[in-house]
């Protein structure tokens, strides 16, 4: 089982923002706006994915969270990981660890801007070498 403690980055002003997820800003859209994932659509003419899967032992843990996230932070548009059951914004250390990746967990890695696809790229390769960790402890 994975507990991740979500960090609110906007005000909270009555017991009932805090539990209101519009509340959540994510990644990018933190300039001032309130929004769901479901705003987001991944599916666009533009939208670049990548298939990837977590091969190495300890599954994601916040070293590698951190790298990926600095990776997509580069980008000019959003980078997005989603598995079965979640979407996540991949600038974000903590919505990465919220996806709980264990070992085998399928990713998939979603830009929704074709100038961010060598970042796409780079993401899914530091997934395919193992975040640079023994793959097979």
């Amino acid at each position: 089982m994975c507990y991740i403690l979500h960090v609110l980055k906007g005000p909270i002003n009555t017991v009932n923002d805090a539990f209101n997820p519009l509340t959540f800003h994510f990644g990018r859209y933190k300039e001032d706006k309130n929004f769901s994932l479901e705003d987001v659509d991944l599916n666009t003419e533009q939208s670049i994915s990548r298939q990837t899967k977590v091969v190495n032992a300890l599954g994601m843990h916040a070293r590698p969270a951190a790298k990926i996230a600095e990776m997509a932070g580069a980008a000019k548009g959003n980078i997005w990981l989603s598995t079965d059951g979640a979407t996540v914004d991949a600038s974000s250390i903590i919505d990465i660890l919220t996806l709980c990746a264990v070992t085998g967990t399928k990713i998939t890695i979603h830009t929704d801007d074709p100038e961010d696809s060598a970042v796409a790229e780079e993401i899914k390769t530091f997934f395919d070498q193992g975040f640079g960790e023994n793959i097979h402890e």
